[in-house]
């Protein structure tokens, strides 16, 4: 479930209610057609794949997180996401898995 939030200046973001961690996740950079940008969020937050959706500043408009259980369900979700009406342009960065002391920004042993 996608809890969206809003206020007076229009839609903020959205967090998804669940943390599991999925096997696939990625961020994708959206651009988006001024005109077509709330049927946009609508088309995002209605996908089961999405966990997280935010407004951003700079060449792109929005980032959208998603998850899936497998790397070709989250290729589908990305090919969804790039059809949607109003999607000027996608680029898409797919997670790679977190290894335990393989790059990490801070130490695994403070978790």
């Amino acid at each position: 479930m996608i809890a969206v939030q809003t206020t007076s200046l229009g839609f903020l973001g959205s967090v998804a209610d669940h943390v599991a961690t999925p096997a696939s996740r990625a961020h994708l950079m959206l651009e988006v057609a001024p005109c077509d940008a709330a049927a946009v969020e609508a088309g995002l937050v209605a996908m089961a794949e999405l966990t997280a959706l935010h407004q951003i500043t700079g060449a792109y408009d929005l980032v959208a997180v998603i998850e899936a259980a497998e790397p070709e369900d989250l290729e589908r979700a990305v090919d969804r996401i790039r059809a949607l009406a109003g999607v000027r342009r996608a680029e898409a960065s797919m997670l790679l898995a977190r290894r335990p002391g393989e790059g990490n920004l801070r130490d695994d042993s403070e978790e």
